[in-house]
């Protein structure tokens, strides 16, 4: 069973024990998953945790120069982790590995967590305010690099968009990013 202390030293771990995406963007995946969670009846403590793990070796990843592993690589990363916490059930490390490797979509899901965590995940680049505080936490790259990551990433994430709850919030704020990061002109 997943306590609230198993989820407060996992974050501590994520948050402080390695170089993730940035808190800003790890927070907002956080509460929309547990917002989306809630809409859906959906585990909520199975969802925080894939959220908090879905790219806990991204970092690790991008520094050896396989950003297409990622996943995979988060994938052990989170069960290195996971197997650390003998409370967690094995049903429950199971879902949660899904919701780490279904992150980037599915045509069908594990379970109603995974399809959450993959919706909760596009609001890093596909809402204004993931996108606002994510450039903020990105400011080291080159502006036009910058515009072609946050482009690229939010038709990544609108297309990873499986929820009608979330394209119906997402719809108008991922089109005024694309016309807003659109009209930069290098």
């Amino acid at each position: 069973m997943i306590s609230k202390l198993t989820i407060e030293k996992i974050e501590t771990i994520i948050l402080v024990g390695a170089k993730t995406p940035p808190p800003f963007h790890i927070h907002l995946a956080n509460r929309k998953g547990q917002e989306i969670a809630q809409a859906l009846n959906a585990n909520k403590e199975v969802v925080i945790l894939g959220t908090l793990l879905m790219d806990c070796a991204l970092w690790e990843a991008l520094q050896q120069g396989k950003l297409e592993r990622h996943v995979d690589m988060s994938l052990e990363k989170a069960k290195e982790i996971l197997s650390q916490f003998s409370e967690i059930t094995e049903m429950e490390k199971e879902n949660i590995f899904h919701c780490i490797s279904e992150h980037h979509g599915l045509v069908k899901f594990y379970s109603i967590e995974s399809e959450t965590v993959c919706n909760a995940d596009c609001y890093r680049f596909a809402s204004v305010e993931g996108t606002i505080g994510g450039m903020k936490e990105f400011r080291e790259m080159k502006l036009n690099e910058l515009i072609n990551l946050w482009l690229e990433k939010a038709n990544e994430k609108w297309n990873a968009l499986s929820l009608d709850i979330c394209k119906k919030e997402l719809e108008p704020q991922y089109y005024a990013i694309k016309q807003f990061l659109g009209n930069y002109k290098n």
